[in-house]
């Protein structure tokens, strides 16, 4: 019935009212608590706040675990708000014998932002990146260009930093023999980069052409696609209430439900995130665009002007990865919609600007006109800028 029998999670309180004669239990938010709780998930969605930082500043504006008979109310923890991130309940979904129904309650937290802190968790999960030890603005951004693996970072008599790769220590077959290599080389050559990789003027403004003609053209050839979309969101969801009411009459058992559960509810989020996608108005795509155009017209100079919070923003909003081999970068890979302005060796720039009137003539430059035109570079920054807006991350949260 979507209530809720089990003691309320933090941001809500227990509530039993008498319904038809009948007790129902449900949760209702806290006054107190459940303000916080939406916060920590919005501040955790930027990117810019570990658990460990955002459980103080949490603990600081006064969030604590309720009190019981055995145990005083004590501020939160960075491992209790990982479970509360992860929980969906928060996002209005009530888990029952591992079986997942629309609860009653009202959320805290909307879907996209719930989404979007899934993310960053699994993500940095996988990085093992442990921002507690060690922080840099580098660090979790690395890696080894011969193994794969990451680059941790280590103090040497309080003063050297040096990068190095996991593999030396975790590979049993010791092939990897990457060196280590100082900090301070790293953080020069990720200078360089951005000073690289940073675009004349005059090319941002050709590729705004394009994408803003993308952009139209591609709005109106998507209003088929949306009603079919439209169409098969509503064929899931029918789906999804004759499932649980042949639960509920015992028709099938819990691990069918549980299999068909998770098919119907995949098919429902991508059917939303394209809908999501096509809904998204011409003006939101401009202003991701341009913001990313803009940033990249200047981004050497910005970068190199930073401090260090900020180079690390800079470096999660562009890059998903460098890759390091021989002590040097050999390797970037960028972040959306990054990845379509930059990737500027996918295209010839020579059919589209007048390079004589560009001095200096960098190495980037120079090497561009030997390249072939493959594809759009405005229908793929159009595809980045799409998630970019879903994400909530990129050229908007940098240049805020």
């Amino acid at each position: 019935m979507g209530g809720f029998p089990h003691g309320a999670p933090l941001g809500y309180a227990n509530l039993r009212e008498v319904i038809a004669g009948r007790q129902v239990a449900r949760i209702v938010p806290d006054a107190e608590r459940a303000p916080l709780v939406t916060l920590a998930f919005s501040h955790y969605a930027t990117g810019e706040w570990t658990l460990q930082r955002l459980a103080g500043e949490l603990a600081h504006r006064g969030l604590t675990n309720r009190a019981r008979r055995d145990r005083t109310p004590k501020a939160i923890t960075w491992q209790g708000l990982a479970k509360i991130l992860a929980n969906p309940v928060y996002v209005g979904i009530v888990e029952w014998n591992g079986v997942q129904h629309p609860g009653t309650h009202e959320p805290l937290v909307t879907p996209e932002v719930f989404r979007r802190v899934q993310e960053l968790l699994a993500a940095r999960a996988a990085r093992g990146t442990r921002e507690r030890k060690h922080p840099h603005y580098l660090k979790g951004l690395l890696h080894c260009g011969v193994c794969g693996r990451r680059l941790s970072i280590q103090h040497s008599k309080g003063r050297y930093t040096y990068f190095f790769c996991l593999g030396q220590k975790h590979d049993p077959t010791g092939t990897c023999r990457e060196r280590y290599v100082a900090a301070e080389d790293l953080e020069a050559q990720v200078e360089e980069l951005y000073q690289r990789i940073q675009l004349p003027v005059a090319w941002a403004d050709r590729l705004r052409e394009e994408m803003a003609a993308e952009i139209v053209e591609r709005q109106r050839a998507d209003a088929a696609q949306r009603e079919l979309l439209t169409r098969r969101l509503a064929k899931a969801e029918a789906q999804r209430r004759k499932l649980l009411d042949a639960y509920y009459s015992g028709a099938i058992d819990v691990p069918t439900l549980k299999t068909e559960q998770a098919r119907i509810g995949a098919d429902i989020d991508a059917a939303k995130d394209r809908l999501a996608d096509l809904d998204a108005n011409l003006g939101e795509w401009q202003e991701i665009l341009e913001l990313a155009a803009t940033l990249a017209t200047r981004c050497g100079d910005a970068y190199r002007k930073a401090s260090d919070r900020t180079r690390k923003q800079f470096n999660t909003a562009v890059f998903e990865r460098l890759d390091v081999k021989d002590g040097r970068l050999c390797h970037e890979q960028y972040r959306p919609p990054f990845d379509g302005v930059f990737n500027v060796s996918e295209f010839e720039y020579e059919t589209r600007v007048e390079l004589m009137g560009l001095e200096p003539t960098t190495y980037w430059m120079q090497t561009s006109r030997s390249s072939q035109l493959s594809y759009s570079p405005a229908c793929h920054s159009l595809g980045a800028a799409r998630t970019c807006k879903r994400t909530g991350s990129g050229a908007r949260d940098l240049a805020q």
